[in-house]
This record gives structure tokens, sequence and C-alpha cells, in this order.
């Protein structure tokens, strides 16, 4: 199991404005150009690591089905060790950004993972993620489906979790289970925080900047807002009050915000690649 390593901040309560039209001055104008510039990249990776996983799983998947033994079930490390090696012989899965990889049998029972320890173990992913039921039958191709898979990944707060299934056959084409995997939308926003940082901080670095802006990546469905660890709650709440994915319908979507008296810039795209209702937003400020 892949955790995010980041940790919270507290951050005092004052009074918020959000609006379009707070901080007109040069604060916001520079706020919403850091966040602003850094949107099409953190789109781009989304795109990016949602197709490595629907290209990587089917040939993952008939890896496996080459590794399980008869009795795989009766064989965890085994297992585990064919889960391993099926992922690692695929480019696109071992680069892939999955915090969970998973063989489920046919009734959508978590058989083992490849991590341990095994917080999926004996639990019923179909009962939470119904529609990748459809991944044990044997013409079906990559099963995706967005829901909850609740006391597992879900860590302070709300969360989603984004799930890829496949089939997985012996050499007679018979079904055995399905591959499974996938990330917790926290996760996720954890992982294209950190990359944008890293952009941040070099052109920085090219400037001769002295200070770095604060940066905060959301995934959006709907109208929550889906942050990191490092992002407080206020900022949270305030992101979603701005119902950006309502805003960002016909293109990209560019405001500022007040929050604890600080300015940010909010720049907010949908993600159809990724999902209809799924987006993405960076919130950043400079100082």
């Amino acid at each position: 199991m892949r955790h995010d390593t980041s940790f919270g901040w507290a951050f005092p309560v004052i009074a918020i404005v959000a609006s379009a039209t707070v901080g007109c001055g040069d604060p916001a104008k520079a706020s919403e150009k850091a966040a602003t510039d850094r949107l099409p990249g953190v789109v781009a990776l989304v795109k990016d690591d949602v197709g490595q996983v629907r290209r990587g799983l089917p040939e993952g998947s008939a890896k496996l089905g080459k590794l399980l033994g008869p009795e795989a079930a009766g064989d965890i490390p085994g297992l585990q060790r064919a889960i391993a090696s099926a992922r690692a012989g695929v480019k696109d899965l071992e680069l892939a950004k999955s915090t969970f990889f998973t063989f489920v049998d046919p009734t959508g029972t978590a058989v083992a993972s490849e991590a341990t320890p095994d917080l999926l173990a004996t639990k019923n992913i179909f009962a939470t993620l119904p529609k990748l039921k459809k991944a044990t039958e044997a013409n079906s191709g990559v099963v995706e489906e967005i829901g909850e898979l609740k006391d597992v990944y879900i860590k302070a707060g709300n969360d989603m979790t984004w799930a890829a299934a496949h089939p997985v056959k012996d050499d007679k084409g018979e079904v055995k289970g399905a591959f499974v995997t996938g990330w917790s939308f926290r996760s996720l926003a954890y992982h294209l925080e950190e990359m944008a940082g890293r952009e941040v901080v070099e052109d920085a670095k090219k400037s001769g900047k002295k200070s770095i802006p604060v940066l905060y990546v959301y995934v959006l469905r709907g109208k929550k807002a889906y942050g990191s660890a490092k992002a407080p709650d206020i900022t949270t709440q305030t992101i979603e009050g701005l119902d950006l994915l309502g805003k960002a319908q016909n293109g990209n979507y560019t405001t500022n915000v007040e929050i604890t008296g600080r300015v940010f810039g909010v720049a907010a795209a949908k993600v159809p690649e990724y999902a209809e209702d799924i987006g993405v937003a960076v919130v950043a400020s400079e100082i």
C-alpha cells in the first residue's frame, strides 16, 4: 500500500471572502497567473495517469493469469509476488500512480494485494463498486467506477476512489477473477500537488524569485473538492463554495479569492478524459 506522506496544516479561521472581484491589485493578478500557469500541466498529468492504467491493465492481467498457481488463494505470499511481478512487467503499470493492485475472485472478494499490510484482504470490492463485477466476464475490457472504499483508503475527511478492473484468465481462457487497481482522489491530489510544486520551485529558481508561491491542487467532482492532507479545511470549504466545475463547463475558469486575509488565485478545468463529472483546480498565492 502506498500512503500519502504529507502532513496536515492548521490555520486560524478568519473572515472569508470568495469573489471574482476580490483583490484586484497585483497580488490577485500574480496569484491568478501562478495558478493558471500550473493548470495545463496538472490536466496533462491526470490524462497520463489514467491512460497508464487503461493501457497497462489488460497486459498486466494477462501476465497475472499466467503466474497464478492452481491454488492461488492458498498461497497468499506467492500471489502477492505474482501481482508484483505482473505489475513490474508492464511499463505503464510500473509507472502508474495507483495506491493498490489487488486480485479479486469472481465474487469480488479481495484475495490478495501487492502491499503489506493488505487492508483490502477478504473485503468484497463489488459490494461498494458494483460496476466492476463486469470485469469477471470473459469478454470484458477495462471497467471503471468511482465510489467509496469505506474503512480502507479514506483518511481524514471525505474521500472517493477511482478503480479500474480487468478479467484475469487461465491458459484455458477461464476467468479466475479480476485485476483491480486505482487510487483515492486525495492521493491523486497529493501526487498532482507534488509535481506542480516541483515546477513552481524550478520556475522560481530560474526567475531569481526569493519566495515560492503557496500551492494546492484539488480533484473536483460535482461541487466537492478533494485535496491533499496539506490543504487547510478552510481553503477546501472556500473552493467547494465556488462551484468551479459548473463554471468551467465551456472551458477553463479563473478567479481569485481571499482566505484568512490572503489572496489566492484559482484556476479550474474539466477533465472529461478521466470522467465526465471530474475536474481539477489549482489554488496558488504569491507572497
